[in-house]
């Protein structure tokens, strides 16, 4: 069985399994970037980090560059309401992959 996502250049690009209802429209297709330190701290100021559920979803809601071809902004309530506990999983599966490959090509890395 194949991931439902690729990842390339810090994004990943994938097909929902039941998708995302925006407006009268069921979207799939989603494509969602690398996570920012801004990212994080605007998540951990929306909710509370001791929640993980509800702090990865509003990094999620950051994240999401697009969804079909609705391109944000991503909301909570969208998130809450419109998606399947399914492809939550799908994307939170993606989030993690890109935040370890970044953690990845930062070892080693001659940063000064």
């Amino acid at each position: 069985m194949s991931k439902a996502y690729t990842i390339a250049n810090g994004v990943a690009k994938g097909r929902l399994k039941h998708g995302m209802k925006i407006g009268e429209v069921v979207h799939k297709e989603f494509e969602m970037r690398e996570m920012t330190v801004e990212d994080m701290l605007d998540a951990e100021a929306a909710t509370s980090t001791s929640n993980p559920l509800n702090y990865a979803t509003e990094l999620i809601t950051r994240q999401l560059v697009r969804v079909g071809d609705f391109t944000g902004p991503f909301t909570m309530g969208m998130m809450k309401k419109n998606l399947k506990p399914t492809d939550w999983r799908l994307l939170r599966e993606a989030q993690m992959e890109l935040d370890a490959l970044g953690e990845a090509d930062s070892i080693g890395s001659d940063a000064v």
